[in-house]
């Protein structure tokens, strides 16, 4: 007789062996346009095999066996929901070998990541197999158990940092805001008031491991070099340079940047960006360089303290604990420096700001 249990079963022998002969073969795979339309649903289909892998986690460690009057049904939901872990895994797991085949993914970040969630396929279905004598000792579960979501976290912390760049998870939280502060007169225009618009609204999608548009934004070398589009900027024409054309694109448009849904350019960002491309896209000058009437050293003495001023103020630097009770998944507070009381907030989505 033919059961539920007997055909996801089967899917899942499938799917792992497929998995294994495109991981045999992956430098000869192309990818037609219907599985690459299943490779961008990877990100969103990985939830579940995390999600289910939880479930049994905390199933097998806290629910109590001595609740159930069978020992065998208790035994049956966990065999259930691990083999429903392995089979979302396996397909999770070709998904994206599907979409690591599109352009602009850099196939040597994308290694440790692409193994350590076959690893996950792979163990979760053997221990799925395995699952009585596995579950006859603690310590054998205990280290099954470890292991994998070892495994688990790594393919995705990995997969963070290539779908939104380095650091992601932890950003809002992230000591290293609180850099030492600039003054006015040491302060390069590239370095101190263009590259962190870029790192913070242009690298997640350009980078090293992921260059959409063949387009990398992480040094000055590669973002002369440009994308498969062109050279980003035209310095003797700034309103025909395809970084500006993009950034003020309406936000609905498709090749608006950045994407719909991420960190906006503000208006003195790109404010920012079209006077500093707009004078030569110099990477050295200094701001005390540039004319006292000059736009960008105005912009630069509101973000800049100058070092003949000491900053004064009529408040104390706030709690640490209110400071995090603030930040949330829309709104990121953080001091502006280690020597100063004043922070800066950060919101993303206009529907979730508070003025207070």
């Amino acid at each position: 007789m033919v059961t539920g249990k007997n055909i996801l079963f089967s899917v899942t022998i499938a799917a792992n062996c497929l998995l294994v002969f495109l991981l045999i073969f992956y430098d000869r795979l192309l990818v037609p346009s219907l599985l690459q339309v299943a490779g961008r649903a990877h990100p969103l289909f990985l939830h579940f095999p995390i999600v289910l892998f939880a479930l049994f986690i905390g199933w097998i460690w806290l629910v109590p066996k001595q609740q159930f009057h069978s020992p065998q049904l208790f035994q049956n939901i966990c065999k259930w929901l691990l083999l429903a872990t392995a089979c979302t895994s396996a397909i999770t797991a070709l998904m994206g070998i599907f979409l690591s085949k599109e352009p602009g993914y850099n196939q040597d970040y994308l290694q440790l990541h692409k193994w350590s969630g076959a690893l996950i396929s792979l163990l979760t279905f053997l221990w799925y197999i395995f699952y009585e004598q596995l579950n006859k000792t603690k310590i054998s579960l205990a280290s099954s158990s470890l292991v994998t979501t070892i495994i688990l976290i790594i393919a995705g912390h990995q997969g963070a940092s290539i779908t939104h760049g380095d650091n992601f998870l932890l950003a809002p939280v992230y000591k290293g805001k609180m850099q030492n502060k600039v003054q006015l007169d040491e302060a390069v225009l590239f370095t101190d008031m263009v590259k962190p618009i870029l790192d913070t609204k242009c690298v997640s999608c350009h980078n090293n491991k992921k260059a959409k548009g063949e387009l990398v934004m992480e040094t000055p070398r590669l973002l002369l070099k440009g994308g498969k589009n062109g050279a980003l900027w035209d310095t003797t024409a700034p309103n025909l340079s395809l970084i500006l054309q993009r950034i003020h694109l309406p936000e609905e448009e498709k090749k608006h940047m950045p994407p719909i849904g991420k960190p906006q350019l503000s208006d003195q960002e790109m404010a920012i960006l079209y006077n500093w491309i707009k004078r030569g896209a110099n990477f050295t000058i200094k701001v005390t360089e540039l004319e006292p009437t000059d736009t960008l050293r105005s912009i630069a003495r509101n973000i800049f303290s100058s070092s003949d001023e000491e900053e004064n103020y009529d408040f104390n630097a706030a709690n640490e604990k209110t400071i995090q009770k603030l930040n949330t998944n829309y709104r990121a507070v953080y001091p502006l420096s280690r020597e100063s009381p004043a922070i800066a907030v950060d919101f993303f989505g206009a529907a979730f700001f508070k003025s207070e």
